[in-house]
């Protein structure tokens, strides 16, 4: 409360992956304009899908939010990044595991965005 008016600030947001939920059926990566979602190179050993999972970029990630409705399975969800910056998750990325190439504007490519 400042001078008798309630100070709301804003703070950002990203994008986070409940992973026991991803199928891995990558529809999220069309609906990033920043390509920061991006299927893992390979699939990890004792997954249940057949398919590999989808990661967040984290150095990509806006917090723009666009992908999170493109998921089937809810497994997108939307994580606050505290105001202070010390505090946020960008400052103490987790490892980044190698990740697949998708074509995403050339001839063939997944396009949308």
């Amino acid at each position: 409360m400042k001078d008798g008016h309630l100070v709301v600030f804003m703070g950002q947001s990203m994008v986070a992956i409940t992973q026991k939920d991803c199928t891995g059926c990558d529809l999220c990566i069309a609906h990033c304009p920043f390509e920061a979602l991006l299927p893992l190179a390979v699939n990890p050993q004792g997954r249940k899908h057949s398919k590999r999972p989808v990661i967040v970029v984290e150095s990509n990630c806006v917090g723009c939010l666009s992908c999170i409705g493109s998921c089937p399975t809810d497994a997108l969800y939307e994580i606050a990044i505290p105001e202070s910056a010390n505090k946020s998750l960008l400052m103490n990325p987790t490892k980044q595991e190698d990740t697949e190439i998708v074509n995403r504007w050339k001839k063939g490519g997944l396009g949308v965005a």
